[in-house]
């Protein structure tokens, strides 16, 4: 029995630890409830963006291949705090992995695998984003056609 409890424990902590950005849909809609489909936020074949709220954040999901590849967010009425922040990417973060703020770029950076980095929207610094890397360029070079297909 103890033997079960210990391995329940470490499976709770680990699924707690796990990064948000990569989960499927269904995983999303049971952490933040039913979305809507949303403007899409990356034009490519296969992406769609959803839209969910939940704790007075309304939270945008960019899916790729039936996972989340890029996550928005905005506090609902009022900007987004850099206490919320510091929060949104303690959820992000594992034993494995760290944040670092790379001032030249104004972002955060993740290690490990999958690369994530995020930053406040450009232009409107009531927007969080989380987004990983090589998912959205991977998206982003389908939508661009090839000089082959003249």
């Amino acid at each position: 029995m103890k033997t079960a409890i210990i391995a329940l424990t470490l499976f709770l902590l680990a699924q707690a630890s796990q990064a948000r950005v990569g989960e499927t849909t269904q995983e999303i809609n049971t952490r933040f409830g039913p979305g809507t489909k949303s403007k899409d936020r990356l034009s490519a074949p296969g992406v769609e963006t959803f839209q969910y709220e939940k704790a007075g954040i309304i939270i945008e999901v960019v899916i790729f291949k039936g996972k989340s590849i890029w996550e928005i967010f905005q506090r609902k009425g009022q900007t987004i705090s850099d206490d919320d922040i510091k929060e949104l990417l303690k959820l992000y973060d594992t034993s494995s992995t760290s944040w670092r703020f790379d001032r030249r770029d104004s972002r955060w950076e993740r290690s490990g695998k999958p690369k994530l980095i995020a930053s406040r929207w450009p232009g409107h610094e009531d927007f969080f984003f989380i987004k990983d890397i090589e998912a959205c360029e991977a998206a982003e070079k389908k939508a661009k056609g090839s000089i082959k297909d003249l």
